[in-house]
């Protein structure tokens, strides 16, 4: 991943987001694998889920929380399941799906891809309960422009399950059609995802 800035963001590469995370360990007084091997059975962590579950808990420090989240969805990057080309809207609502499974907290994704389908990035760009206000277009046609796509999916997940669009969700999909077409840059579709499965809105001829 290469270094990109902007005017208020700036993305650091796979290694130094990990050794921002192994500095934030020293700071902890973890410098080594035995002290690391104590502060995992000391809080009780015994598998990845339980590793999942302390990070997104209450009881890891912000520090480490945010960098590990970093790590963790950089690691989902790069999972073997990403096809280079997603050649169906079947098999983008299946990869995303499978992405946002047991995400807890409401999260907006958007997918860049090139003339040929080919896939550019894929960034989150919200947390939280999204909204029109928060979840604005400005910030998904920013990344557009700095990955230079020419088209663009979103997703955002629905942790309850319930895949029926809200009425934030018809009015930013609203939005970003409208300038899609002001920046020629093709708006080909907005999922909604939950428990494994999804919604095409341009399927369902929502959009």
């Amino acid at each position: 991943m290469k270094e990109k800035n902007s005017s208020h963001c700036f993305v650091r590469t796979d290694l130094e987001l990990l050794v921002q995370l192994f500095r934030q360990f020293e700071d902890k007084g973890i410098t080594d694998f035995r002290e690391l091997e104590n502060f995992l059975g000391k809080n009780q962590l015994a598998n990845f889920d339980d590793l999942v579950q302390f990070i997104t808990g209450p009881d890891c420090p912000d520090d480490i929380a945010i960098a590990a989240e970093e790590v963790l969805d950089r690691l989902r990057l790069a999972s073997p399941k990403r096809k280079a080309v997603l050649t169906s809207s079947v098999e983008v609502g299946n990869y995303l799906a499978d992405k946002l499974v047991g995400h807890k907290q409401e999260e907006l994704w958007a997918l860049y891809i090139d003339n040929a389908s080919h896939i550019i990035a894929e960034k989150k760009l919200f947390q939280g309960t999204l909204n029109r206000s928060v979840a604005h277009p400005r910030e998904i046609f920013r990344w557009a422009v700095i990955y230079g796509c020419s088209g663009i999916f979103i997703a955002h997940n629905h942790p309850s399950g319930k895949l029926m669009p809200s009425s934030s969700d018809f009015e930013l999909t609203e939005d970003l059609c409208q300038v899609a077409k002001m920046m020629k840059i093709d708006f080909l579709d907005h999922f909604i995802v939950g428990q494994g499965h999804y919604l095409s809105m341009r399927e369902e001829k929502l959009v």
